[in-house]
């Protein structure tokens, strides 16, 4: 048996692998030596070359999962079931919330230290010794790319489901040749400054997946994005874009309900993607490789979810994704969603107005409405009235309004180290997302409640510039009821106001829960699963 690494030795190899992350965009390269993104991703294929590792790669059998919202969720829904059916599974995904080994998934649980961490330098010293003179180290993502095809080679899964990072034409994960089947979640305008500012494009860009001879299946697009899908495929030898079956034509073993494991009317698009997928995949494979297939494939022909399947997709759990958290303090939940779009932040505006935290929509609660707060960050590049727009909107509309003051902090984490900062930051960024909810608030009269609390209390001192005019600035000031809008220098402060206010609550006996959304970036999300104790 392999000795088990040290947390030393495992430290150090995210040491080295933080000296992969060079801070650059995707977009168009800025100096005279810069490669395009079009050249650094033909080198990976030199990569795999020297590594030895290309026949080990291609040989693996591949669910090839893209799109800009729900890819996250369509894959978890398919390596659960994969594996509820019995089939040795490996999972790629990005970002991770709290770890970096959540990205490999073997069997449903991140990879052990040990395995990351003799992977890693593997690959490390392997690429150091055939590459570096000529074609340099690969970047982060790349890196972390080869090292989930090594894992997976080594630990001889049965399938490999593979969520594509940004775009797909360019991602690392395309550098395979020939995948099973490949998925296109519902598409949307994110990352326009790489991958194209219209939804056609975008779609175009998605569509890069698509291989000669292999079938893909989309989630329902709106018109532009599906001709782009359509007109793609079209260009591909041999490859077959269909729409996924909706989930209400499945049928379940003796009729019962399919119920889903994660949470919010638009996973049932994704859990029919999921469906389709696994569907194509048992007929693509060799019986070894899926001895249960023959047998699913005979009920899915008859409109019938195999029964592992129904167990699977209601077993299905991702974390950070339409997440309830409840809290050490009684009566206080975090609702989690790294939405970071403007349809995935409708969703999730709908699931947190809509919820009771018992499981329940209001409309069915006899209880009191709770308390409900807000706690936000998105990355600068994007558009924070985007973002918030939808929750402004769907706040009013279900008369389910945000109690104010809204908490604006940054992250602990971000896309340029793999170590967090819980220390005190430049909340300059934050000051400008917090006055455009203070403009909503304005404009929707219904999306906010004044609080007969404070929320925020004392703000330490040596808080950065930036500040939005009337946020407390030293630390004998406090934030007043009649404030839309609080930023909070600290994440962990930002916790334990809320926490203040859920005793304040308890303490005036007025028998409301204290519900908070944490939403508009993963890194957020994933910060506060570490606060919380509930990183897994």
């Amino acid at each position: 048996m392999e000795e088990e690494v040290t947390d030393d030795e495992y430290r150090a190899a995210l040491e080295a692998l933080q000296s992969t992350i060079s801070g650059k965009t995707r977009a168009a390269p800025k100096g005279p030596h810069d490669l395009t993104w079009e050249q650094q991703f033909d080198r990976l294929h030199v990569y795999l070359d020297r590594l030895g590792m290309t026949e080990s790669v291609n040989a693996m059998s591949y669910i090839h999962v893209a799109g800009t919202k729900g890819k996250g969720s369509t894959c978890a829904f398919v390596d659960t079931v994969l594996r509820r059916s019995g089939t040795r599974t490996g999972l790629y995904t990005s970002p991770h919330l709290v770890d970096i080994r959540e990205r490999y998934r073997v069997d449903g649980a991140p990879v052990s230290k040990t395995t990351f961490t003799r992977n890693f330098w593997w690959l490390h010293h392997k690429l150091k010794e055939t590459c570096e003179a000529d074609l340099g180290m690969p970047a982060y993502f790349r890196f972390l790319t080869l090292l989930g095809f090594r894992i997976f080679t080594s630990m001889n899964v049965d399938a490999v489901v593979l969520e594509v990072g940004l775009g797909g034409r360019l991602d690392a994960t395309n550098v395979i040749k020939a995948p099973a089947v490949c998925g296109v979640t519902s598409l949307g305008l994110d990352h326009v400054e790489v991958l194209g500012d219209t939804v056609g494009k975008i779609a175009r860009e998605k569509a890069g997946i698509f291989k000669p001879n292999c079938p893909a299946i989309t989630s329902p697009q709106v018109p532009e994005a599906m001709e782009s899908l359509e007109l793609r495929a079209s260009e591909v030898s041999g490859c077959e874009l269909t729409v996924a079956r909706p989930l209400r034509d499945w049928r379940t073993v003796g009729g019962g309900p399919l119920v889903l494991g994660l949470a919010g009317k638009h996973q049932e698009l994704n859990a029919a993607l999921a469906i389709e997928l696994m569907r194509v995949w048992c007929g693509r494979v060799s019986p070894a490789s899926c001895p249960w297939g023959a047998s699913a494939l005979s009920e899915l022909a008859s409109g019938t979810l195999p029964e592992s399947w129904v167990v699977g997709l209601a077993e299905t759990e991702w974390f950070g994704r339409a997440q309830v958290v409840p809290d050490d303090v009684e009566d206080l939940s975090w609702f989690l969603d790294g939405a970071h779009t403007e349809e995935s932040m409708r969703h999730v505006a709908e699931w947190f107005c809509g919820h009771d935290g018992l499981g329940q929509s209001q409309s069915q609660s006899q209880i009191t409405e709770p308390v409900r707060l807000l706690l936000f960050n998105c990355m600068e590049e994007r558009d924070p009235e985007m973002l918030l727009t939808p929750l402004a909107q769907t706040a009013e509309a279900m008369n389910a309004p945000i109690t104010a003051p809204a908490l604006f902090t940054p992250s602990e984490s971000s896309s340029k180290g793999l170590v967090p900062f819980a220390g005190v930051q430049d909340v300059t960024w934050q000051g400008k997302v917090a006055r455009t909810w203070d403009e909503l608030a304005r404009r929707h009269a219904g999306c906010v409640r004044a609080s007969e609390q404070q929320v925020v209390g004392e703000v330490p001192t040596g808080v950065p510039t930036g500040v939005p005019t009337g946020v407390p600035t030293s630390s004998s000031s406090s934030l007043t009821s009649l404030a839309a809008s609080a930023v909070v220098p600290c994440l962990r402060q930002a916790v334990e106001s809320v926490r203040r206010r859920a005793r304040e609550e308890r303490a005036l006996g007025s028998g409301r829960r204290v519900h908070v959304l944490v939403t508009g970036s993963l890194y957020l999300v994933g910060d506060m699963l570490r606060v919380l104790g509930r990183a897994g």
